[in-house]
């Protein structure tokens, strides 16, 4: 009970933020020629749930057997929550400097971001 009542104000901020960031509209704006891909690669450091859920609205709209479904396929798998993760263990242990933890898991992300393009168009 004492780790939920500590990480329940993370949680609760977390859950914030990404309703203010997809009701702001922002990723209607900078969606362009990738506009299925781009708002999930957007919302996969910040909320897992999220980027699941523009999964299955990929799924829907091109079908399971597209190049977009298969490369955001990819990107859900290689890819992590970063954002998610950091604010969730380093706020429940009382991390306040986290140095290089958020540049470098974000790096790891246009990583895995830049090799599921490489690994769907070679495999598609």
């Amino acid at each position: 009970m004492k780790i939920v009542v500590e990480i329940l104000p993370v949680l609760l901020a977390m859950i914030f933020a990404v309703n203010i960031f997809v009701g702001s509209g922002i990723l209607n704006i900078i969606s362009g020629k990738l506009k299925e891909i781009i708002p999930m690669v957007v919302l996969r450091p910040i909320s897992g749930n999220a980027s699941l859920a523009m999964l299955s609205k990929i799924y829907q709209s091109s079908g399971v057997d597209s190049f977009i479904s298969f490369l955001a396929s990819i990107i859900q798998g290689a890819t992590d929550t970063t954002i998610y993760v950091l604010a969730l263990y380093f706020g429940s242990i009382k991390i306040k400097n986290s140095r290089y933890a958020l540049p470098l898991g974000l790096f790891a992300d246009v990583c895995g971001i830049t090799a599921a393009f490489v690994v769907a168009k070679i495999f598609f």
